[in-house]
């Protein structure tokens, strides 16, 4: 497979929403560290990134998720009361939360910060995988070097906005059981404080 390689911008953006559309796998820049993208909503290409990632026995609902905004995850997800709190109170930002689809399965919403990630989800019109560009077990990439070395001629299209500084990657909050799964730039205590407020 040959990798096409973009810098960061509207020619990227467009780009990476045809490769999208045609079931093809980006990797792009987020707040935190480079994705793989995927269409969300197709299920061919879904297998095809868990296959990349190498995670066994990974189930789709395990994957975060990328909406360009709450109104467009709501196509999508059941979004209940608390939820729609979280939501205003710190996406977009370094939160995911984990919920129920339409069809009532398990899935993972994250609204992303970054404008570029944001302008492929508008551009694609729908949601997006947000996985670490990583294989799964190892380290988290950041230098762009890194992530051309390791992916290249294994993805249609690496978007290119130079190195990453580290970050942690986002919380990651269950909606049904209230806790944590993954701590994050945004703490328990912000989230509780948040829901009191109702």
């Amino acid at each position: 497979m040959m990798t096409e390689i973009i810098k960061a911008g509207p020619k990227a953006v467009s780009t990476a929403a045809e490769v999208l559309a045609r079931g093809g796998v980006i990797i792009y820049p987020t707040e935190t560290l480079y994705g793989i993208g995927v269409d969300a909503t197709n299920s061919e290409a879904m297998s095809k990134l868990i296959e990349m990632k190498k995670r066994k026995g990974e189930k789709t609902e395990q994957i975060l998720v990328a909406y360009s905004d709450i109104a467009m995850a709501k196509k999508y997800l059941t979004i209940t009361k608390e939820a729609d709190i979280l939501a205003k109170r710190f996406m977009p930002g370094p939160l995911s939360l984990v919920l129920r689809d339409k069809q009532g399965n398990r899935a993972r919403l994250r609204i992303p910060e970054r404008k570029i990630t944001l302008g492929i989800i508008k551009k694609f019109g729908g949601p997006i995988t947000s996985t670490s560009a990583n294989i799964s077990g190892e380290e988290n990439i950041y230098k762009i070097s890194d992530i051309i070395k390791k992916f290249g001629g294994k993805v249609d299209l690496i978007i290119d906005d130079g190195n990453i500084p580290r970050r942690k990657a986002s919380t990651v909050f269950d909606m049904e059981t209230m806790k944590i799964l993954r701590e994050g730039p945004i703490s328990k205590k912000q989230i509780e404080d948040a829901l009191k407020l109702v």
